[in-house]
């Protein structure tokens, strides 16, 4: 049988408290490819106790202690002069110093990796990528592949590669790369090692495999041929198996994605992949969805998010009737749209209806996109399909519901600022009409971000229209970025675009601004997902207060490496999916 190891890549510091959830992707992978007689070892350091290991915990405490202290200067003007800046020179000397250590101790703990690889004798590697320095570790693994055990075949795949495709194999030294469901792909793969007979060849291979690929008998494979990077047409995911993947036993986060849709029923907002990765809408049997959630369960599994761009509430509301049927006790969360015509006493009446069944089903937060206030940049810039109207009575009719149903769900709101103005609207027209959107709505949470014209989006591709432009280097440079928004915006390197003439550290002063607006005057907390929604309420941290507590205390665990607070929310969340899990034990 074949062998492969797959690497989940990592930066070194935690991002937030669902960076070590149960990655569903990679157990998909692993279970797929056991089911076919091959065999795969994963390889996941994202686990709280290794971070912490990269990281002296003297030094995080001291980080910790002139953070807090920083904090509270902040919110206390009278004082700002006197220690403040002397404060963050200080915090920004241990920031640096601790990032050293940090790398210093992943490059090592990398090179012993590659030192258990070539040991056990495993010729293929996969890497699953993710964005900024964890694809900067991920090139550094394949380089020291490279040097030491050349014969060994390297695969990269993950969102990052579904995303950047021919670009992930011209900015690195990965041999083969795979797209979107990456399973069927390195099947074929392992299939073509299994049928060799004359012993490790990697050449040969190789050789083998572009063949194949040429022939288009191997889909969703990114490869080299004589010096050219190609790429193959993708499966059709309308017609696959969704494989559910068997957890082994870990310390991550017993939390578990569901894939109750592929694609966007939507799919024509024009800063969106969606519509590229998945051309066509494609949602599960209710049945199955519900039967995936049931296999959970028994595994001490008790909470759940929705993985669909997507989830209409016509279709969750067949999930949550399956759900109430079984008499299963769960939570889970997913992502809306706000509902066309919302206003129309018909359509708000089945809102309200859809959503009081899902709520009692369990559902707990709901994501919903609103992208901006002003109808003509929704409508024009954003292409979203709905009004500001359609948002605000979408949120009402979401309140109405959770009236109906007696239980309370959290609403987060995502919004992107600045947005291209195409000389047909004024820029403070656009931040008043987003106040008065997120005034409106009244979600629990507002999720503000910069404009980002990723690859194959329409923006990226006609720039000009929108007023983007960009400089040469622009999609390496995005591949291995750091997205870090708590950080100031004189902080952030230049990501080497331009939205109409305004620099890139212009547009994240701008939508700090608007982050600043929805805090300060209208008291509503930024940034908050339903994901983290949905486990924050697990970890017991309920209302208002326990939602400001956590943001502040999570931040301070984030920033300054110390994840007490993280990792103990984190055991209390365990404990409740647990305790919703074995509460339907006796449920067939």
């Amino acid at each position: 049988m074949a062998e492969i190891w797959i690497w989940n890549s990592q930066a070194t510091r935690r991002r937030a408290l669902t960076d070590t959830v149960k990655d569903a992707g990679l157990n998909i992978i692993k279970t797929y490819l056991k089911k076919h007689n091959h065999r795969v070892r994963i390889v996941d350091w994202v686990e709280p106790d290794f971070f912490r290991k990269l990281s002296p915990a003297i030094l995080v405490k001291i980080n910790r202690s002139i953070l807090k202290a920083l904090f509270y200067l902040a919110q206390k003007s009278n004082r700002k002069s006197i220690l403040l800046k002397p404060l963050g020179a200080l915090s920004l000397f241990v920031q640096g110093f601790l990032s050293n250590i940090q790398k210093s101790r992943m490059e090592a703990r990398l090179k012993l990796f590659v030192q258990e690889i070539i040991s056990s004798g495993v010729k293929i590697i996969g890497v699953k990528l993710w964005y900024g320095e964890a694809f900067s570790w991920s090139k550094k693994l394949v380089e020291l592949l490279k040097e030491s055990a050349p014969e060994i075949l390297t695969i990269a795949g993950g969102y990052h590669a579904t995303l950047y495709e021919e670009d992930v194999l011209k900015y690195s030294d990965f041999d083969l790369g795979v797209v979107c469901e990456g399973e069927f792909a390195l099947k074929e793969i392992l299939d073509i090692v299994d049928s060799f007979k004359a012993g490790w060849d990697k050449k040969t291979i190789l050789k083998q495999i572009t063949e194949k690929a040429e022939n288009t008998e191997i889909k969703n494979l990114i490869y080299r041929i004589n010096n050219e990077i190609k790429k193959t047409p993708r499966y059709d995911y309308t017609k696959t198996e969704k494989t559910i993947p068997d957890y082994e036993t870990d310390k991550k986060i017993n939390f578990h994605v569901v894939i109750e849709s592929l694609g966007c029923d939507w799919a024509k907002c024009n800063f969106c992949v969606h519509p590229y990765f998945y051309p066509r809408y494609f949602i599960r049997p209710p049945e199955q969805v519900v039967d995936e959630m049931e296999i959970m369960l028994k595994k001490g599994i008790g909470i759940f998010r929705f993985s669909g761009s997507d989830t209409p509430p016509a279709f969750g509301v067949k999930i949550a009737e399956r759900i109430l049927d079984k008499g299963l006790n769960v939570e889970y969360s997913m992502f809306g749209r706000g509902m066309r015509n919302a206003k129309d006493p018909q359509v708000y009446s089945r809102i309200i209806s859809n959503y009081s069944l899902m709520i009692k089903s369990g559902l707990r937060a709901v994501f919903i996109g609103g992208e901006c206030g002003n109808d003509l940049i929704n409508l024009e810039v954003m292409n979203k399909g709905v009004t500001a109207e359609d948002l605000i009575y979408t949120a009402r009719a979401l309140r109405e519901a959770e009236k109906t149903a007696g239980k309370k769900i959290d609403l987060s709101l995502a919004l992107i600022y600045p947005a291209p103005l195409l000389n047909k609207v004024a820029k403070e027209k656009v931040f008043a009409d987003n106040l008065r959107l997120v005034k409106e709505m009244g979600p629990d949470s507002v999720m503000i971000t910069p404009p980002g014209p990723f690859k194959n989006t329409k923006w990226f591709l006609q720039k000009e229209e929108f007023g983007f432009s960009f400089s040469e280097g622009i999609v390496k440079t995005a591949m291995e970025y750091e997205y870090v928004l708590y950080k100031p915006p004189y902080m952030w390197p230049d990501l080497g675009f331009s939205l109409e003439g305004a620099p890139f550290k212009d547009i994240l002063s701008e939508c700090n601004s608007l982050r600043r607006e929805i805090e300060e005057k209208l008291q509503i907390p930024t940034d908050i997902t339903d994901e983290e929604f949905l486990l924050m309420r697990a970890a017991g941290y309920q209302d208002k207060s326990g939602v400001l507590k956590f943001k502040k205390e999570s931040l301070l665990d984030i920033v300054s490496c110390d994840y007490d607070f993280i990792d103990k929310a984190g055991e209390k969340l365990n404990q409740h999916s647990l305790n919703l899990a074995k509460s339907n034990m006796g449920l067939e």
